[in-house]
């Protein structure tokens, strides 16, 4: 059995596999009791389930979060090496370049790692899967309500797309810094020291996404010069800690990880 760790202090697949370990052992030792050995069986193949699902949200949460990391330096990058041209007024405005489908096709892998958090719901992440629910139709609002190309000579039906492009863009960064503020940083228990380091990176990535949004319309009244792209730089703030936070979460490269439970020595 694994000791020495604190039910609330493992991650939430640690728990559950500790929780179908000692069904297991619970059901090992009722060799008298056919009916409860049976329960416990069926308990600890469940327990066992969601934690390898519990563990598949890690990764997807790794997953979303390098997207995000990388989506504007590559938007960045391959815009530059196939038409040359200088950075967009903002990140939304590469669907517009020949980065359009790259752009396009990151927001859909997006929507789809947000909606794969509702393949079966477990205990404590009904939230998670609603919010993410909400996330997935923002991201998809995102992709396929595109922002004006130029404002000055758009049409009134290409200015009502791009006030719907807007409102979906807001819903999203609201969402992933209510993910970062509220969400990220719940416990089941007491905290490890690692999971303090991580609350407070969550937090500071919230803070971070919510300081550049109200930096937008600030930016947008203090009318700065066109070359500093302040708008598309304030997106990519957000972005950037958006990822950093699901990656933390997501465990990634074992970065403020918990230390792995040790295992109890075997009675001699």
């Amino acid at each position: 059995m694994v000791e020495g760790v604190d039910p609330g202090q493992a991650s939430e697949a640690g728990r559950l596999a500790q929780k179908s370990e000692e069904a297991f052992e619970l059901a090992a030792e009722a060799a008298a009791d056919p009916g409860f050995k049976e329960a416990k069986l069926e308990e600890a193949q469940e327990l066992a389930g969601d934690s390898a699902l519990a563990a598949a949200y890690t990764h997807l949460q790794q997953i979303v979060g390098v997207i995000a990391l990388l989506l504007p330096f590559v938007l960045i990058i391959g815009n530059r090496l196939l038409s040359g041209d200088e950075l967009e007024s903002s990140i939304s405005a590469y669907y517009h370049t020949p980065m359009g489908d790259v752009f396009v096709g990151a927001l859909c892998a997006l929507a789809v790692f947000f909606l794969s958090y509702n393949f079966k719901p477990l205990p404590g992440f009904n939230l998670d899967n609603k919010l993410s629910t909400l996330a997935t139709v923002a991201a998809l609002g995102v992709a396929f309500f595109p922002t004006t190309s130029d404002a000055s000579v758009a049409t009134q039906s290409e200015q009502v797309v791009g006030r719907v492009h807007l409102t979906f863009a807001g819903l999203l960064f609201t969402l992933l810094a209510v993910f970062a503020l509220f969400l990220f940083p719940r416990s089941g228990g007491a905290k490890t020291a690692a999971k303090k380091h991580r609350n407070i990176v969550y937090r500071t990535c919230g803070v971070i996404i919510v300081a550049a949004m109200v930096m937008v319309p600030v930016s947008n009244w203090l009318d700065p010069p066109d070359w500093l792209h302040a708008f598309f730089w304030l997106e990519t703030i957000c972005v950037v800690a958006f990822g950093i936070s699901w990656l933390v979460k997501g465990g990634f490269l074992g970065i403020l990880a918990d230390k792995r439970p040790t295992q109890a020595p075997a009675a001699p």
